[in-house]
């Protein structure tokens, strides 16, 4: 536990500010049980079907409109001209905000070969994180249809000397081989700007799911299973999740989400936090582990976050008996900056994954059930008294 926690309650807080189709949701058990045992199997299916879904920076609308269709009827639905996404729930206290961003890694056409092939660079402004794994197969959004495609580059026989003692590989050494003309390529409206992501669907590994784009679907998962459990208990404050836009790029929709005459005085980010568990990584560096609960983080590359929120967080943790870790993070940052820039205060709420940033991103569905009921008994705790 922290030494700064503080104890006051969401009340004091309130006195302080003043003013493709949705799955099928089983039936849950009574409220009063909702806090002790929650439901894993609902996170799965939550993470299978988003993380199927494409939505590579810039290109979010599948993700926003399948999660629009989830949130319709259970409150406010809005969604800004960049494309975030809003479900409010009107309520007394302390205007409460947390956000997930909807897009993931992507490549992105920057011209199209006379033979068909696609050059490629990165959809985010990361040109640097590599590898991005030769040989991965990618769903390419063409106009007509989603296509197959594959991440290629010289290999075996054909490499040149020079090619087999270079150490390094540039974007201008990769591109995506579709199997069509350039002509065919055209007719299937494969242009430049055209995104793709990778094809790598979720799967069962032990207690893992294991899959692309959990960076942030995991987040997502957390407001759609938490709208779900809103909709049931009236939060004890006025609450608004969002899901907001091109957040691989720099944050862009997250610098806009307290404007168009919307205000808070709290707000949590949920994304993927690291997890320092696997042979190549330091305890001392990352003190996070799978299953140990989502993470609360102290700092990131951009911006410290709210001491007072992560005891409080700990508070609510200890009083439910939900696992919860603490990290410093570096070499990495989240949309927690821009809402520390827009007045708000702050807190990144991180389950942790391993292998971020790549095609099989691995994460242990407890801990993403665990920031869902931390957030349920943070924002209902005046309600249930």
């Amino acid at each position: 536990m922290s030494d700064f926690r503080e104890r006051e309650t969401v009340l004091a807080d309130a006195e302080a500010y003043g003013t493709p189709e949705p799955a099928v949701v089983p039936a849950r058990a009574p409220a009063g049980d909702a806090l002790s045992a929650g439901d894993p199997h609902e996170v799965e299916v939550l993470l299978r079907t988003l993380c199927d879904l494409a939505g590579p920076t810039g290109q979010e609308d599948e993700v926003t409109a399948w999660v629009a269709r989830e949130w319709e009827g259970r409150g406010e639905v809005t969604r800004t001209p960049v494309g975030n996404l809003f479900l409010r729930f009107p309520g007394p206290g302390p205007r409460v905000l947390l956000a997930a961003h909807a897009d993931e890694l992507s490549l992105i056409v920057r011209s199209v070969t006379a033979d068909g092939f696609l050059r490629v660079l990165p959809g985010e402004r990361d040109l640097f994180s590599f590898p991005y794994f030769i040989g991965s197969r990618f769903r390419v959004l063409a106009g007509t249809g989603a296509l197959p495609g594959v991440l290629a580059a010289t290999t075996g026989h054909a490499l040149t000397p020079e090619q087999r003692d270079r150490t390094r590989v540039s974007w201008d050494d990769l591109f995506v081989d579709v199997g069509m003309t350039a002509d065919e390529c055209a007719a299937a409206g494969i242009g430049v700007g055209t995104r793709m992501v990778w094809a790598s669907p979720v799967e069962r590994m032990g207690r893992l799911l294991v899959g692309k784009a959990m960076d942030d679907r995991l987040g997502v998962a957390v407001l759609v299973a938490l709208s779900r459990r809103l909709a049931e208990r009236a939060p004890a404050c006025d609450v608004t999740l969002a899901l907001t836009v091109q957040e691989e790029i720099g944050m862009v929709g997250a610098s806009s989400l307290a404007r168009d005459g919307r205000t808070f005085d709290v707000g949590f980010i949920i994304d993927n936090g690291l997890a320092g568990d696997i042979p190549t990584v330091s305890a001392e560096h990352v003190p996070v582990r799978l299953g140990g609960g989502p993470a609360l983080v102290h700092r990131d590359s951009s911006v410290h976050y709210s001491r007072r929120l992560i005891g409080r967080m700990h508070d609510v943790a200890a009083r439910e008996g939900i696992p919860v870790q603490d990290v410093v993070l570096y070499h990495y940052s989240s949309d927690g900056a821009h809402l520390v820039r827009q007045g708000m205060e702050t807190l990144l709420v991180a389950p942790p994954i391993r292998y971020s940033h790549s095609p099989f991103e691995a994460v242990d569905p407890r801990d993403v059930e665990s920031a869902v009921r931390l957030f349920e008994a943070y924002l209902c705790e005046v309600a249930e008294g």
